[in-house]
């Protein structure tokens, strides 16, 4: 029993913040994408995160803030090697890393954010029908674990 209460204290995480990722990715599963699933999550003080969906996919992107110089230059690194991972991994979903520009599917959406300025830019992770035909549990798990494996690493 004390084990069954542990695992639902550790999804909770999951489970909470990521509810608008799973809504949006189960409507995509469905066949029903939908782009009033699109929504801005402030994460941190300093950060967000933001589910665009549409009939097709799905992209969530995290704004990415560090303050110490040395982390700035190895989440560069680290957010440069994901979005190159088409190369290394089989069927990944897309991934961009905005360090520049900010997207524009999220400008589209909501204007305001493109005025905030992150440390280390934007990174998209685009999802299709094909990425959840094993289920949402693992896409779901990576997506919300992503910024603190960043952190951690």
């Amino acid at each position: 029993m004390a084990e069954s209460i542990c695992m639902k204290f550790s999804q909770f995480k999951k489970d909470f913040l990521g509810a608008p990722i799973r809504r949006a990715l189960k409507a995509l599963q469905a066949g029903a994408g939908n782009p009033a699933h699109t929504c801005e999550i402030p994460y941190r003080n300093d950060e967000k995160y933001w589910v665009v969906a549409s009939k097709d996919e799905v992209t969530v992107s995290f704004a990415m803030n560090f303050d110490n110089t040395t982390d700035k230059a190895l989440a560069r690194i680290f957010l440069l090697e994901f979005s190159d991972s088409k190369r290394y991994v089989k069927n990944p979903p897309a991934i961009i890393y905005h360090d520049i520009k900010f997207p524009e599917s999220i400008s589209k959406c909501f204007p305001e954010a493109s005025k905030v300025k992150y440390s280390n830019g934007v990174i998209s992770f685009t999802l299709f029908p094909g990425h959840l035909k094993d289920g949402l549990d693992q896409p779901l798990a990576f997506l919300i674990g992503f910024r603190q494996y960043m952190h951690y690493h």
